[in-house]
Order: C-alpha cells, then sequence, then structure tokens
C-alpha cells in the first residue's frame, strides 16, 4: 500500500481537499472509501477544481490491521512530539509509529504547499461500537456548511480531551479540520457512508460540480435510516481514562449516543464496577483491546 492513495489537480480557483484513512491500522474502510473515489474520478473523468489528495495513515498498522504497533498515531501529534521528532531527538525514534508520523508529515506538508481559497482535512474513523457515525471537530468550526452537509452529530469539545490528534494538528495548520466518523469497524455500512460522504464533501466544497457527480452518491438513502433519531450538536461532559494494565472491559449493549442514567453501571476493571457519574448520553464505548478511552459521556446542545 502506499502512502499517497490519490492526488489530482485540477483547475486553478478551487480547494485543497486532503482525506486521511487508516491513521488506526483496523479502521480500513475509510482507504478503501478514498481509493474507490479516486478510481471513479481517473475513470469517468470527472472535471476538478482545486486539489484533491487521499492519503494513507499508519501504513505499519494497517498491514497489520491493528490499531497501532507501538503507540497510537492519532495521540501523538503535539508540538513536542513533532518538534522532537524533525530534529531527531525524540525518545520514541525507533518506534514503529514515530517513523509513520515523520512520513505523514512529510507528505502533509508536501501535499499542503501552494495557494488556494480554501483548506480542508478530514480525517476518516470508524469506531468499536454501533451508531457510530459523527463528526468531531473544534467548536470554532462546528457551524461550517461543509460540516453540516453531512447530516450527522457533530460532537464538540472532544480535542479538549483528545490530546495530540491529528486533526488538532492540521487545525492549527488553517485548515477547516474535522473526524468523519463512518461507523461499526469493518462493516459495509462504513465503507458505503464513507464512499457516500466523500462524494458529498467534495460537492460542498466545490471541487466538484453535481451534474458530474450525483449518480455516484446515495448519501440521503444511507443516512435516513438513523440519522432522524440523532441528536444533531453534542459537548463532552466527562471522560473515563483507562489505564495500561486496568483490565478494563465495558459492559455489552452499549451503543453511541444511547441514553444512562447516573449510577448506572456501564463497565467493569481490577476496581470493580464504573458507574456513570451523570446523566447523558454515552459516546465512544470501547469495545477492543486497545485503546485509552474506555468511554464518554455527552449532552445535547442542539437536537435538531
Amino acid at each position: 500500500m502506499n502512502r499517497i492513495l490519490g492526488k489530482i489537480e485540477g483547475e486553478e480557483g478551487g480547494p485543497l481537499i486532503i482525506f486521511v484513512g487508516g491513521l488506526h491500522g483496523n479502521e480500513i474502510a475509510g482507504v478503501k472509501a478514498i481509493s474507490n473515489v479516486f478510481e471513479t474520478l481517473r475513470h469517468q473523468n470527472v472535471p476538478v477544481k482545486g486539489k484533491i489528495v487521499g492519503i494513507s495513515g499508519n501504513l505499519s498498522a494497517l498491514r497489520q490491521y491493528s490499531r497501532y504497533v507501538d503507540f497510537d498515531l492519532n495521540r501523538c501529534w503535539d508540538p513536542a512530539f513533532i518538534s522532537s521528532l524533525k530534529s531527531g531527538n525524540s525518545g520514541w525514534q525507533n518506534a514503529v509509529e514515530s517513523q509513520e508520523a515523520l512520513s505523514l508529515m512529510t507528505a502533509l506538508e508536501k501535499e499542503s504547499q501552494g495557494d488556494y481559497r480554501k483548506r480542508i482535512f478530514v480525517d476518516l474513523h470508524t469506531t468499536s461500537s454501533d451508531n457510530g457515525n459523527f463528526i468531531i471537530i473544534p467548536e470554532d468550526e462546528a457551524d461550517n456548511h461543509v460540516v453540516k452537509v453531512l447530516k450527522l452529530p457533530i460532537v464538540v469539545d472532544l480535542d479538549k480531551y483528545l490530546q495530540g490528534t491529528l486533526l488538532k494538528f492540521m487545525h492549527d495548520l488553517g485548515f477547516l479540520s474535522f473526524a468523519f466518523e463512518g461507523g461499526l469497524i469493518g462493516s459495509d455500512h462504513a465503507l458505503n457512508l464513507h464512499t457516500a460522504g466523500i462524494w458529498e464533501l467534495l460537492k460542498a466544497c466545490e471541487a466538484v460540480t453535481s451534474e458530474h457527480v450525483n449518480g455516484f452518491s446515495s448519501y440521503d438513502k444511507i443516512t435516513a435510516d438513523f440519522s432522524k433519531n440523532l441528536p444533531h450538536l453534542v459537548t463532552v461532559k466527562y471522560r473515563h481514562w483507562v489505564e495500561d494494565g486496568n483490565f478494563f472491559k465495558m459492559k455489552p449493549g452499549y451503543h453511541n449516543f444511547q441514553e444512562i442514567r447516573k449510577g448506572e453501571i456501564l463497565a467493569h476493571d481490577r476496581s470493580g464496577d464504573i458507574k456513570a457519574t451523570c446523566d447523558g448520553l454515552i459516546f465512544m464505548p470501547l469495545y477492543q483491546d486497545f485503546g485509552n478511552d474506555g468511554f464518554f459521556i455527552v449532552d445535547i446542545i442542539d437536537r435538531t
């Protein structure tokens, strides 16, 4: 698998749009969706305005179908790590993800060169629980029309809890930057939603026109069955951090945006029961072996 999944430089005056898939190696739907869209763009000779780039995230982890090898590639993008990585003084220099981060950063810097009226970065992910269809974005960008075109729940403030994410790194570089969560890991639904969603984003950013691509996307049909029952905008109230070796295990049956009550037993670890600290909606319950974010509790800001 190549780092660059696809690149098309079209007419001047359009946006720069960068899609990244597989930042976590067990989340391959994004990689497949990006590849699908580029194959269609080329095969159908679709006119493009601006520049569209598709990039693979963690190549080493993708080959192993594992979330990561040595450490999480979506939790390392803080200024200190980036500085040490560039200088070659990182204590993690020999770690697999250090080399992946350096290669990925080099590709992002190279493809970001040039003068564009808009810069958009989309990080494609899937989750370990059902109803994993949502957008994660810094609060100051939550009202952007490009994000709203996906018609999915928008989660704000999560960047305050998840340190070192690539989307925050790209946001600080001046991109409209967000994570597009497509659903359950390994599901056909996630692949279909990501593929159709990319077409919607390309249209919303005016990189392609509807007349050339409307036949390639059935996004409204895909979202119709589940989006009507999901909140529009939520904010994070609580995060449960999982210490390594704590034997954290989520109780079965929870899915994203399911209502929970204060005191409800949500999980167990070596210390015993883990109860909800407040009323709200459970978010991103951890149903895989890797990861330190056991679950979040979110609150609805806007239902419609």
